[in-house]
This record gives structure tokens, C-alpha cells and sequence, in this order.
């Protein structure tokens, strides 16, 4: 079943144009990458983990330029702190998990992952998954862009 799935995963990720490659992974059956949106160096996860035989896991994350780092580092305890509370409330109810890495007090890598079951998967779900990951990365770097004074088109060469 998870073969299969698998295959139907990929497929989908042809016909919308961002699939990317594939991943060597000695934890996972099957490891693709997404480019989205396309040719923006901006990739996605997509995992069958080994260890379960029933789910996909759509996974990105965002780690802070040099720039953003130490904008969000030279505000004031106060201030950063309501910013990064303010970023967890904001991704609490979203389906995407997140975690902050290594810690919320030194906020390196931003992590969502969005866990889908293969009892429930199409393709308009996949699909929304991928785009709900995207958006979270987005979300990071438009906060981060504000604090530290940049109104631009996000430069995305400035995280992988």
C-alpha cells in the first residue's frame, strides 16, 4: 500500500510542477523533494517514514538569515518575547505542527510538519498541506522582514 501511495504522491507533485527529486534517507521508504514555488530554491519534505506504515509527512523549515537573527536578538527581552509569543499563538490551531530550534531563546530554525493519514489522502489535501507548510515559512519570513525594516520582495536566497 505505501508503494503505491507513494508513487500517487510523486505523480502529484509532477503534475503540479514542483517536484524536485528524490532523497536518499536511510529513515524513510520514500523521500521527495518539492520545489514551491517553482525554480525559488524554496524546498518541502514529503517522508514515508520507515517506522510507520500509514502516513505521509509533508516537512519544511526556515532557518534565519544572519540579518534576521540578530534583528530579532537586539530587541529587547520584552519585545522579542511578545513577538515569539505572538508567532506561537498565531501557529497554534493551524493543523502544521512547528517547533523552534534549538529553543525559543535562541531561535535559530523555525520546523512545520504536517502530518496526513492514508486512510483520508487525495490530492486536494496533499496539496493543501504542501501550500499550508509554504505559508508558515512565509509567515516567518515576513515577520522577520518587518522587525528588521525590510518592506521587499523576500530575498529567499537568504534561507535554506
Amino acid at each position: 500500500m505505501k508503494q503505491e501511495i507513494a508513487k500517487m504522491v510523486r505523480d502529484w507533485l509532477v503534475e503540479e510542477g514542483i517536484y524536485k527529486d528524490k532523497v536518499a534517507d536511510e529513515n524513510a521508504d520514500y523521500h521527495f523533494l518539492a520545489e514551491i514555488p517553482p525554480n525559488s530554491r524554496q524546498f518541502i519534505d514529503v517522508v514515508f517514514p520507515k517506522n510507520r506504515d500509514d502516513m505521509v509527512v509533508v516537512a519544511s523549515g526556515i532557518r534565519l538569515s544572519d540579518e534576521h537573527y540578530r534583528s530579532l536578538m537586539s530587541l529587547n527581552s520584552e519585545k522579542r518575547n511578545e513577538l515569539l509569543w505572538k508567532m506561537r499563538f498565531d501557529l497554534l490551531f493551524l493543523p502544521t505542527g512547528f517547533q523552534i530550534l534549538p529553543n525559543v531563546d535562541d531561535p535559530q530554525l523555525f520546523q512545520f510538519t504536517r502530518e496526513l493519514y492514508f486512510d483520508g489522502l487525495n490530492k486536494n489535501l496533499f496539496m493543501d498541506a504542501i501550500k499550508q507548510v509554504h505559508r508558515c515559512k512565509l509567515y516567518v519570513i515576513w515577520t522577520m522582514q518587518r522587525i528588521s525594516g525590510k518592506r521587499d520582495e523576500p530575498d529567499m536566497s537568504m534561507y535554506r
